[in-house]
């Protein structure tokens, strides 16, 4: 009788952990998922920690506590809290990338005017265009091959291609149709191909990327003694980052960019000073405004830098309102 009072108090008073747990694993969280979830609601103190599983703001709100308690308690660049974080942001970054979160895309009706898309057909190759009217049919502009006409409008009628695009937010898809038509748009020549529902998704990236405009300096690391994570008190190249994650960036330069050279960019975000180091793993050169735009791959980076990052590109989700 004793054992029972004790097991039943037990339970009384871990009730919350078990109901925790177990909605956890009836959710498909690993064990080891659910435990820094649950470390996460008791440090943020949160009246109903299950709902970690259940909302992506309830996240957001739990993480943005936690950074917004350390820096009031000066544990910024505690090395126990760096890594809790970057364990939380890792999970985060998870969720966003998980397929049952995203709001892929299920139709072709969906893409928007002014989405580029690459075309392909069979025995012509590779062609450019964009979408420029979405309704009963898709329209795109007359497809180009390195910026020329090689096709006209009706020598495309008839014809089934494949669409490959990358849609912003989300992921690359690819899909196959035919050209129903010929005509004009907005005193342009077009075409219209048939719409769609079987489409393939796919998603390569491991990191959540943002659109930024934070103007930084580039450094071609030409030394082996050259720190990888210092600041550099020297000017570098002036750049434009246009897109950032905690694994890359894309820059713009002025000229002609070089593949596979070993760069490092240092940026502000906020009151912090950045330092990334790493490779540019792609160049896409505009002859006519004889600037490139870099595919940076991201080697080295600090964590607390990391963190920062991560902080930025989820600066939207991440709110106090609730707290």
């Amino acid at each position: 009788l004793l054992l029972l009072v004790l097991f039943v108090r037990f339970l009384y008073h871990k009730s919350d952990f078990i109901k925790f747990f177990s909605t956890g694993l009836d959710s498909g969280f690993k064990i080891k998922e659910i435990y820094l979830l649950y470390q996460a609601a008791s440090f943020a103190n949160i009246p109903e920690p299950v709902s970690l599983f259940l909302s992506v703001p309830a996240l957001n709100n739990c993480i943005a506590f936690i950074l917004k308690d350390a820096q009031d308690s000066h544990l910024e660049n505690d090395p126990k809290i760096l890594k809790f974080v970057e364990k939380l942001y890792n999970y985060r970054t998870k969720v966003e990338l998980d397929p049952k979160n995203s709001h892929s895309m299920k139709s072709t009706k969906s893409l928007k005017t002014g989405q580029k898309i690459r075309i392909v057909l069979k025995g012509f190759g590779v062609f450019s265009s964009k979408v420029v009217n979405s309704g009963r049919d898709l329209v795109i502009t007359l497809p180009l091959q390195k910026n020329v006409i090689l096709l006209s409008a009706t020598e495309w009628v008839g014809k089934s291609v494949s669409v490959y695009l990358q849609r912003a937010g989300d992921a690359g898809y690819v899909f196959d149709t035919i050209v129903k038509d010929a005509g004009a748009f907005n005193g342009a020549s077009v075409l219209q191909l048939e719409h769609t529902e079987k489409l393939i998704r796919s998603q390569k990236r491991k990191s959540v990327r943002c659109s930024c405009n934070i103007i930084g300096q580039l450094y071609i690391v030409n030394s082996e003694t050259m720190s990888q994570t210092a600041i550099e008190t020297s000017s570098g190249l002036k750049c434009l980052i246009e897109d950032l994650s905690e694994d890359g960036a894309l820059i713009r330069i002025g000229g002609k960019g070089q593949k596979n050279i070993k760069i490092k960019i240092q940026f502000q975000l906020g009151e912090e000073y950045i330092v990334m180091f790493g490779v540019v793993r792609a160049v896409e050169y505009n002859q006519n405004s004889n600037q490139s735009r870099l595919h940076f791959e991201c080697v080295t980076l600090p964590q607390k830098m990391k963190n920062e990052i991560l902080t930025y590109v989820y600066n939207e989700r991440l709110t106090f309102q609730n707290l």
